[in-house]
C-alpha cells in the first residue's frame, strides 16, 4: 500500500480518482491547489503524486518545478493530469521538469488504475538523474501554454458546466471523423466515461432498411469477456423498447436481486441501467446501455440526461457522416446538401477556410434564408459576421474566433439581425472540418432561432420578480434590491428607509364588493404610489393589501416622513370603481438603515412593528420603529395566542348591565358585555381584546359562543328563577358579513325552548354600511323572527336618516358622548331631544347609554326617553350578581 496525493481544485475530479486509488487499497491525501500540495509533499512524503495542471494559486507546472528544487523531496514521484492542455504542449513541459507520465481527460476508469500501478512498480534500473531546467526557456513556454489554456478554458466554461462541456466537444468532434467503426467505439467509450458507468454496450444496424447488419461495441470488458459475449438482439427486451418507444430509460434493482433488461447469458449482473436511443430526427440506429455506476448508486436524472443527450448527438453525427465525408472531399456537394441539409429545420452554412477571402460563405440551406430574410445569392461569398451587424462586442464571438483559428468546435448564442434589421437571438454550433492532409478546409455552422425561448426565459424571471396583479416588484426582487442597497450605503455611509404599508379596512371593501372591485383598487393604489417616489426607490407588493417602498440615499428621517405623507395624501382621494366611491385609507410603518435594523429581516420586521403601531393608534397615518413598539407587538401577540385558547379554557364570561325603564321603573332588559379574566394579566378590557379578535377571524368562534352563552343565561333565569327579561347581545361587522349569524342564533333558541322576543340584537351604524345590502338582509330576517334590533352608538357614524329609514330598526341607542353633558349643555341636549323625538316618529325605543348623574336622569325622563343604562343605575354586573340585582327590583 502506498501514499498518494491527489491535487486538483475541483472537487469531484479529487473524488474520482481518490474512489479509484483507494480501491487499490492506497492511502489518499489531497489538496486542491499546488501551494497547499506542497506543503503535503513536505510534511507526509507521499510515494506518488497526480496532480492537475490547470489551478488557481499554483498550478501543476509550477508545483512540479517547486518539487524538484528541493533537494528533500526532488525525488518524488509525480504523475501529471488534464484535460485543458493540448497533448504536445503538455508533454513538452512536463519532461522539461522530469515527468513522463501524463493522463488526457476524459479517460476511462482502467487507464488511471493502471497509470497509478506502473507509477509505483518497482524497477531494477537507478532513477535517472533530475536534469537542470533552462528557467528563462521554461518560463516563457509556461506563461505561453499557460495564457493559451486560460482563455480555452474561460470560453468553455462560460455557458456550461464541465460534464456538459465535455459532452458537448466530444460530440461535435465525432462530426470529423471518417470511420464508422472509430466513431461508434468512441460513442461507447465516451458515453460510459461521461456517465461513470462500470460497462457500456452500443448496437446499432447499419442497414438503416432491409436486412439488418447489427454492429456490437463494447466498453469496460476485459478482452477474454468480449469474446465470449453473444451480439445482443437489437429489439429484445429494455434496449427493444428504448428502440420503439425512442425514450430513454432508466432502471434500477432497489434490492439485491439483478435486473433482467434482455440481455444473453454472460453479461455482468445489472443493478442499475441507463438505455437510449442513437437516432436523429427521422431514424433510429441502435441503442446505448450503460450499466452499474462505478460508486455503486443508482444512475441520476442527470445521467440519463447526460447519456440520451449524447446518443441523440451521436445520431444525428452518424446519419450525416457520408454527407461531411463528400464536403471534405468537393465532390457531389449540391446532390448531398439538396437531400441531407435543405430540409432541416436548422440553417445550415458552410464557410470556406480562407483567411485571405474572410472565410467565405459557399452554402447555405433554405432554413438559414427563412430564419435571416436573405436569399441564397445574397448569402453567398459574404463573411459569416454579415448576420452581426454592427453589435460585435458580445462574449460568445470569442469563442467562435477561437474555433476558427485552432480548429475543433464552439458554441454561442448570439444577438443576429436579419436583413429587415429585426433582431433574433441564434444558437450557433461551429465546427472545423478537415481535408485528407489534417488542415483546416471548411466550417459547418448549424443555426438555431432561440428568440422564443430567450422570450420565454425572460418572461419566466419577470415572472419570478414581478407581482401578476400590479406588475410591481414583488418580494423576491425587494429583497435582492435591499440588499444591495444596505450594501451601498454601508459603503458610502448613507441611509436609506423601508416604509411597510397596509390598507385600512381592504378586507371589508374585498368582501362587501367583490374581489373584482379589491383587485381594481389594489391596481389603483400601486399606481398612485408609484407617482410618488423616486426613479431609484422601489415600490413593491408582498402580497394582498400591504405594500413595501424603499427609498434609498435620503438624508434623515425628515425625508422618510415627507415621503410617507405624501402617500397619505394620495390615499385621502377617492377612488371611484364600478359606480363605487372608495376611500383607502393606510397605515405606514418606517424603519431606518442603520439605526433600525443592518439586514433586510430586521428591517422587514421592524416595519411591520412599526405599522401594527400605526393601526393601533387609529390608523392612516405613520409610526417611524422604536424598542418600545417592539415590546408593545409582542404583547399583542402573546394576548392573540391566548385569546385563542380562551373559549377552550373557560376564561371568557358574560357580564350583564340591566336597562330601567323610566315609565314603569322596572327592569325590563339588560345588555350582554364579555369579559376576559387572564390567568396572568387579571381582567384584559374589551377594548383591547376586540380589535385583536377582529383583525385574526377569532370574532366568529367569539361571537358564537356569546349567542349560545346568553341564550343559555336566558333560559336559566327563566327556569329557575321565573324571570322575564330581555337581554341584547352586541353582534359585529365581521359577524354580520359572515352570512351564518340568523342561523346561529335560530339553533341557540330552538335547543332552548326560547321566545325570539327575549332576546335583542344591538348592531352599529358602522357594521351595517361595512355591507349595508347583506347585513339589511340578515337583520331583517331576524326581525322577522321576532327578534328586537337596535342601532348602537347612534350619532356617532354615518348617520344619515336616508340609511336610518332603510334599517330594520326598532330601537335607537343615544351614545354616551351626548348624554354626559346634557343637563349642562345646551347643544347636547338640544341634539339628544331631535334624537328622541325622530325615533318616536319612526316608531322606535330610545335607550340612552352612560347616564351617571341624577341630572341626566331627569333629563331624559323628561323628554320621554324609554329606557336609561349607565353607572347612576347599575354597572355591568357577572351573572350571579345581576339574578340579585333583579330580584330586589321585582
Amino acid at each position: 500500500m502506498a501514499r498518494i496525493l491527489i491535487v486538483d481544485d475541483h472537487e469531484p475530479n479529487r473524488e474520482l480518482v481518490a474512489s479509484l486509488a483507494g480501491y487499490l487499497g492506497h492511502e489518499i491525501l489531497e489538496a486542491p491547489d499546488g501551494e497547499k500540495a506542497l506543503a503535503v509533499v513536505r510534511r507526509h512524503r507521499p510515494e506518488l503524486v497526480i496532480c492537475d495542471l490547470l489551478m488557481p494559486v499554483m498550478d501543476g507546472y509550477e508545483f512540479v518545478r517547486q518539487v524538484r528544487q528541493d533537494p528533500r523531496i526532488a525525488d518524488t514521484e509525480i504523475m501529471l493530469y488534464t484535460a485543458n492542455y493540448r497533448e504536445d504542449e503538455a508533454r513538452t513541459l512536463a519532461s522539461q521538469l522530469g515527468v513522463h507520465r501524463i493522463i488526457f481527460k476524459p479517460c476511462v476508469p482502467e487507464d488511471v488504475l493502471e497509470a497509478i500501478e506502473s507509477a509505483l512498480r518497482p524497477t531494477d534500473s537507478p532513477p535517472e538523474p533530475t536534469q537542470a531546467v533552462d528557467e528563462n526557456r521554461f518560463d516563457a513556454e509556461h506563461t505561453r501554454v499557460l495564457t493559451d489554456t486560460l482563455s480555452r478554458k474561460s470560453d468553455e466554461l462560460e455557458k456550461a458546466n464541465r460534464r456538459l462541456a465535455a459532452l458537448t466537444e466530444i460530440n461535435l468532434q465525432l462530426s470529423g471523423m471518417r470511420d464508422a467503426g472509430r466513431m461508434l467505439e468512441t460513442i461507447c467509450r465516451d458515453a460510459r466515461a461521461l456517465v461513470g458507468a462500470s460497462y457500456g454496450i452500443l448496437c446499432v444496424n447499419e442497414s438503416h432498411n432491409g436486412d439488418q447488419q447489427i454492429r456490437l461495441f463494447l466498453s469496460g470488458f476485459s478482452p477474454e469477456l468480449k469474446q465470449q459475449l453473444a451480439c445482443p438482439g437489437i429489439n429484445d427486451g429494455v434496449p427493444g423498447a428504448v428502440l420503439r418507444d425512442r425514450l430513454s430509460k432508466r432502471l434500477h434493482a432497489g434490492g439485491h436481486q439483478a435486473l433482467k433488461i434482455g440481455l444473453p447469458e454472460g453479461y455482468p449482473p445489472v443493478q442499475s441501467c441507463v438505455v437510449s436511443p442513437i437516432m436523429s430526427a427521422t431514424e433510429v440506429y441502435g441503442w446505448v446501455c450503460l450499466i452499474n455506476r462505478l460508486d455503486d448508486e443508482p444512475f441520476s436524472e442527470e445521467d440519463e440526461w447526460l447519456c440520451s443527450s449524447h446518443a441523440a448527438m451521436a445520431g444525428r453525427v452518424y446519419e450525416n457522416r457520408s454527407l461531411y465525408l463528400q464536403l471534405e472531399s468537393r465532390a457531389r456537394k449540391l446532390q448531398l446538401y439538396d437531400r441531407a441539409i435543405e430540409e432541416s429545420s436548422n440553417g445550415i452554412v458552410i464557410c470556406l477556410a480562407d483567411k485571405t477571402r474572410d472565410n467565405p460563405v459557399i452554402y447555405a440551406n433554405r432554413a438559414f434564408s427563412i430564419m435571416t430574410g436573405y436569399s441564397h445569392d445574397e448569402i453567398i461569398g459574404l463573411s459569416p459576421r454579415f448576420l452581426l451587424a454592427n453589435d460585435l462586442a458580445q462574449p460568445g464571438l470569442e469563442r467562435l474566433r477561437n474555433c476558427m483559428r485552432h480548429g475543433g468546435s464552439a458554441r454561442a448564442i448570439l444577438r443576429n439581425y436579419r436583413k429587415d434589421g429585426s433582431l433574433f437571438w441564434n444558437e450557433v454550433a461551429l465546427a472545423a472540418v478537415h481535408n485528407e492532409h489534417g488542415e483546416i478546409a471548411h466550417f459547418i455552422s448549424v443555426f438555431n432561432d432561440v428568440t422564443d425561448r430567450k422570450r420565454y426565459e425572460a418572461a419566466l424571471e419577470y415572472q419570478a420578480n414581478h407581482d401578476d396583479l400590479t406588475g410591481l416588484p414583488n418580494r423576491n426582487l425587494l429583497r435582492d434590491r435591499l440588499e444591495h442597497a444596505i450594501a451601498k450605503a454601508t459603503r458610502e455611509h448613507t441611509k436609506l428607509a423601508v416604509l411597510l404599508l397596509d390598507l385600512d379596512q381592504f378586507k371589508r371593501v374585498n368582501d362587501g364588493l367583490g374581489h373584482k372591485i379589491g383587485d381594481t383598487l389594489i391596481q389603483r393604489v400601486a399606481s398612485r404610489m408609484s407617482q410618488c417616489v423616486r426613479d431609484c426607490d422601489t415600490v413593491a407588493r408582498l402580497g394582498g393589501d400591504e405594500f413595501m417602498i424603499l427609498s434609498t440615499d435620503i438624508r434623515d428621517e425628515r425625508a422618510a416622513a415627507t415621503l410617507a405623507q405624501k402617500l397619505l395624501r394620495q390615499f385621502r382621494q377617492k377612488v371611484a370603481i364600478n359606480g363605487h366611491e372608495i376611500i383607502a385609507s393606510a397605515s405606514i410603518g418606517i424603519a431606518m438603515f442603520p439605526k433600525d435594523g443592518d439586514n433586510g429581516d430586521e428591517l422587514f420586521r421592524n416595519a411591520d412593528t412599526a405599522m401594527y403601531r400605526a393601526k393601533d393608534v387609529g390608523r392612516n397615518g405613520f409610526q417611524f420603529y422604536s424598542a418600545e413598539m417592539n415590546n408593545r407587538m409582542r404583547e399583542r401577540l402573546y394576548l392573540e395566542q391566548s385569546l385563542r385558547n380562551a373559549i377552550g379554557l373557560h376564561q371568557l364570561s358574560l357580564w350583564y348591565q340591566p336597562k330601567l325603564d323610566l315609565a314603569s321603573g322596572s327592569v325590563k332588559s339588560a345588555e350582554a358585555l364579555i369579559r376576559w379574566r387572564h390567568p396572568q394579566l387579571g381582567m384584559i378590557s374589551p377594548g383591547d381584546f376586540i380589535p385583536i379578535a377582529e383583525e385574526t377571524g377569532l370574532i366568529l368562534p367569539i361571537g358564537a359562543w356569546v349567542i349560545e352563552e346568553a341564550s343559555r343565561q336566558l333560559a336559566e333565569w327563566r327556569d329557575q328563577e321565573n324571570q322575564d327579561i330581555r337581554v341584547a347581545i352586541n353582534i359585529s361587522a365581521y359577524q354580520l358579513s359572515h352570512g351564518k349569524l340568523t342561523d346561529q342564533v335560530i339553533q341557540a333558541l330552538d335547543s332552548l325552548g326560547l321566545d325570539p322576543q327575549s332576546l335583542t340584537i344591538e348592531v352599529t351604524e358602522t357594521a351595517i354600511m361595512t355591507q349595508m345590502d347583506k347585513a339589511v338582509c340578515e337583520l331583517q330576517s331576524l326581525r322577522e323572527m321576532g327578534i328586537r334590533v337596535a342601532l348602537d352608538d347612534f350619532g356617532t357614524g354615518y348617520s344619515s336618516l336616508t340609511y336610518l329609514k332603510r334599517f330594520p330598526i326598532d330601537i335607537l341607542k343615544i351614545d354616551r358622548s351626548f348624554v354626559s353633558d346634557i343637563a349642562e349643555d345646551e347643544e347636547s341636549g338640544a341634539i339628544v331631544k331631535t334624537i328622541i323625538n325622530l325615533a318616536h316618529n319612526l316608531n322606535m325605543t330610545v335607550v340612552a347609554e352612560g347616564v351617571e348623574t341624577e341630572a341626566q336622569l331627569e333629563f331624559l325622563r323628561m323628554n320621554g326617553c324609554d329606557e336609561v343604562q349607565g353607572y347612576y343605575f347599575c354597572k355591568p354586573l357577572p351573572s350571579e350578581e345581576c339574578l340579585e340585582f333583579l330580584r330586589c327590583r321585582r
